[in-house]
């Protein structure tokens, strides 16, 4: 995102903001799917969080970190 929006010079504030937000909406726009996976990925963290009252789950944590990287890669791309 920050590449795209510092492509060209900005010079200023609106600028700016509205390039952020054009942003967003393409990334909205082309990553709908893995938004979603991350939506429904945080959920089942926050109810597996509920299930060990709070404590430790590693192997759900390294499934979470597994994913965060797989989809942090393909919005970078």
């Amino acid at each position: 995102m920050k590449s795209e929006v510092y492509k060209e010079k900005v010079n200023t504030r609106d600028e700016l903001v509205a390039r952020i937000m054009n942003s967003v909406a393409l990334i909205k726009q082309e990553r709908q799917d893995d938004l979603r996976r991350a939506t429904r990925t945080f959920a089942k963290r926050v109810e597996k969080r509920i299930e060990v009252d709070g404590g430790i789950f590693e192997h759900f944590k390294l499934l979470q970190f597994t994913e965060i990287i797989y989809i942090t890669n393909k919005c970078n791309q």
